[in-house]
């Protein structure tokens, strides 16, 4: 449940779960009709793990994606969810849940020279206003559950960690959203931790369609920014839009090319680690990076470890790791992040956050 899990959380960034799992709509429960599904699933797996709608259309995996039965290794049918209505009026009766190889499919995608979007993504907050004829309003969490529930699944569909303001805390009006006041927006989003904000003006027109103008906005930077607009048919596919929108513009941000076969090695410091507690987090999230080929202890001090890390590329590319999850902060002072410092076996040090 990956909106629904994410409304209270108070990190900046999390690790997605189910990333290497797909939901495809059936009519019926045959082998047939599965076997042919496996690899619109398996490209939705590619799509999910590089943010890149175009990868599966690239000639140096057309083969792998062919092979997609291979790399199945759990499939399982469920309901369609309520608010998929226009499925069950096209004939589909359930969905098929399928898991894939994750070792294989990294592989491949490394492989083929594909940038990978990490397993920890920093958080997307939407704000949305809504203007259906003489009806204007801002969506929250937990208001209009078709709403949400077609964003918890394109968000899902994509791996992009989505949230809503809670109606109790929502400290904007109508006017500041559909007047994409930039600054009024960053201010108010500020206390949900989030390092993008995804704001959403949507309109029914004259004609009965919707015209919908999309903004994303990155926190850390607010001269950056992205915008994209489009009409469509109904609010769902304007939804949709957007989770694409942010989906493919944060992933070309964050997704990094990791080396298939080369691996080096780079000492980490960790201070503020004070007990044990603190100990395994720092370990556990460490050995949670894509980057990070695995996690040995160096040396253990008072309040400090010195870990030793194999990972795939550079220190600039675990750099970029670091920043999107929030739990080690580069100390002022500290030794930057280049191969020849790496070489030198002086260490890059970092503090870990409450």
């Amino acid at each position: 449940m990956l909106l629904q899990g994410l409304l209270l959380s108070p990190a900046h960034a999390l690790e997605i779960e189910d990333l290497y799992q797909a939901r495809v709509p059936v009519t019926g429960q045959s082998r047939s009709e599965r076997l042919k599904l496996y690899p619109s699933a398996l490209a939705q797996v590619l799509v999910k793990l590089t943010g890149d709608q175009a990868v599966p259309e690239l000639p140096q995996l057309s083969g792998f994606i062919k092979q997609a039965l291979s790399l199945v290794q759990q499939f399982q049918y469920e309901e369609l969810p309520t608010h998929r209505l226009a499925l069950v009026e096209a004939g589909y009766k359930r969905q098929l849940v399928v898991k894939f190889d994750a070792g294989a499919i990294r592989q491949a995608l490394m492989n083929a020279g594909v940038p990978l979007w990490g397993r920890t993504r920093s958080k997307v907050l939407l704000w949305l206003a809504v203007e259906d004829k003489h009806r204007r309003y801002l969506l929250a969490a937990n208001t209009l559950a078709t709403l949400e529930a077609h964003l918890m699944a394109q968000a899902a569909r994509r791996g992009l960690p989505l949230i809503l303001p809670m109606k109790d805390q929502m400290d904007l009006d109508f006017a500041d959203v559909w007047g994409d006041f930039q600054q009024n927006i960053l201010t108010a989003s500020q206390h949900y931790g989030v390092d993008e904000v995804l704001v959403g003006r949507l309109n029914r027109t004259p004609g009965d369609l919707w015209q919908v103008r999309w903004s994303l906005y990155y926190t850390a930077a607010a001269s950056d920014s992205e915008y994209w607009s489009g009409r469509v048919n109904d609010p769902f596919e304007a939804l949709t839009l957007g989770v694409d929108g942010a989906a493919d513009h944060v992933s070309q941000r964050y997704a990094q090319l990791f080396s298939a076969t080369s691996v080096g090695s780079i000492l980490l410091l960790v201070t503020g680690v004070d007990g044990f507690a603190e100990y395994a987090r720092a370990m556990t999230y460490l050995e949670s990076l894509d980057i990070v080929v695995s996690v040995d202890v160096d040396k253990v001090f008072v309040d400090q470890v010195l870990f030793r890390l194999a990972v795939r590329g550079d220190g600039a590319g675990l750099k970029r790791s670091l920043l999107q999850g929030k739990t080690l902060l580069q100390s002022q002072g500290a030794v930057g992040l280049l191969e020849s410092d790496a070489a030198a076996g002086r260490p890059f040090i970092y503090q870990l956050l409450p």
